[in-house]
């Protein structure tokens, strides 16, 4: 019914309770008329403050422009906004564990969940992936997969990122995770002296861990567009959440890195902040990028795209806290 309320969200948004039930058993209706189930994206952000996207009210500080988020904005318009929904916790692990068991964080200690890591020999708690993957799709992650601490075991197909937390906080470390294995996913453009300065006037010199995740999931997507099975992909970005340059956990939280400040690079603000601003458009991009691929793909029509944050921003690094 959650997929079924999103697809028909367009025009059910202000129709009431009738409307939406109308609607909803109209969806149901087309969903089994049809030859193939749904495919499903979860895009999920890392300390995004909702106020930092365009489809929502904000006031910025003084003097400064709203952050540039053209596609996203425009993916709100089209779709449906679930403005009263509300993150599993403030946290980065505690909510994607509340996200992917469907456990209340306050009845983790009853269930033997400690809201940092969810492992395979916890089978008494289903979770988001091991539920799709027995109902017949494909599964894959790409990114940050928090909790999970053996993704291929606990319900996914396929995945590249990063399983630990600590180094999910660098941004252009000399190797991630793929498969069962960890730091087995080399990035050899890493393997060199790397700092601000040096990954933004040469970023494509670099492997900066965003691009590495986006693309390896978009070659997914191509590779099951028109497989018989449908797929789940889950996305999970580790910007805006602050990070560093240097090999993590050292140092971890040193700014925001990014390949390129855009248009914010001209602005008086100090470094961290023109690179905040940056990474959310940047992330913005990103998901113009995926939905564009959806469309050219023909399978727009055909998948359910949510995009979240697990929780909201935060000053570390250095980003003020107005």
């Amino acid at each position: 019914l959650a997929l079924v309320a999103a697809i028909c969200g367009l025009v059910s948004r202000h129709g009431g309770a009738d409307a939406d039930a109308g609607l909803a058993r109209r969806g149901l209706e087309l969903l089994e008329a049809s030859s193939r189930r749904p495919n499903i994206i979860w895009v999920m952000a890392d300390d995004l403050g909702w106020g930092e996207l365009g489809a929502f009210p904000a006031t910025p500080p003084a003097g400064r422009p709203r952050l540039a988020t053209p596609h996203l904005d425009t993916f709100a318009k089209e779709g449906l906004v679930f403005d009263h929904a509300y993150s599993g916790y403030t946290v980065c692990a505690p909510s994607r564990t509340a996200f992917f068991t469907g456990r209340h964080s306050g009845h983790f200690k009853r269930d033997g969940l400690n809201g940092e890591t969810l492992t395979p020999e916890q089978t008494n708690i289903p979770n988001l992936a091991h539920v799709l993957q027995g109902a017949g799709y494909v599964t894959g992650a790409f990114g940050k997969i928090a909790p999970f601490t053996d993704p291929l075991v606990q319900g996914f197909d396929a995945f590249i990122g990063q399983i630990s937390q600590s180094y999910c906080h660098n941004m252009y470390p000399q190797a991630i995770d793929t498969g069962r294995g960890e730091l087995n996913y080399n990035l050899s453009g890493n393997h060199q002296a790397v700092g601000r300065e040096l990954c933004m006037e040469h970023p494509e010199r670099y492997n900066y861990t965003i691009d590495v995740f986006h693309a390896t999931a978009m070659k997914w997507v191509e590779d099951h567009a028109n497989a018989p099975a449908p797929f789940f992909l889950y996305l999970g970005y580790t910007i805006p959440h602050a990070g560093g340059w240097d090999d993590a956990p050292l140092e971890r939280e040193q700014g925001n890195p990014v390949p390129t400040d855009f248009h914010y690079g001209g602005t008086s603000w100090p470094a961290v902040e023109k690179d905040h601003a940056a990474v959310v458009t940047y992330m913005d991009h990103k998901v113009g990028d995926l939905l564009r691929r959806l469309k050219n793909l023909h399978i727009d029509q055909n998948t359910v795209v949510f995009f979240a944050s697990d929780n909201g921003a935060s000053n570390e690094g250095g980003n003020a806290e107005d």
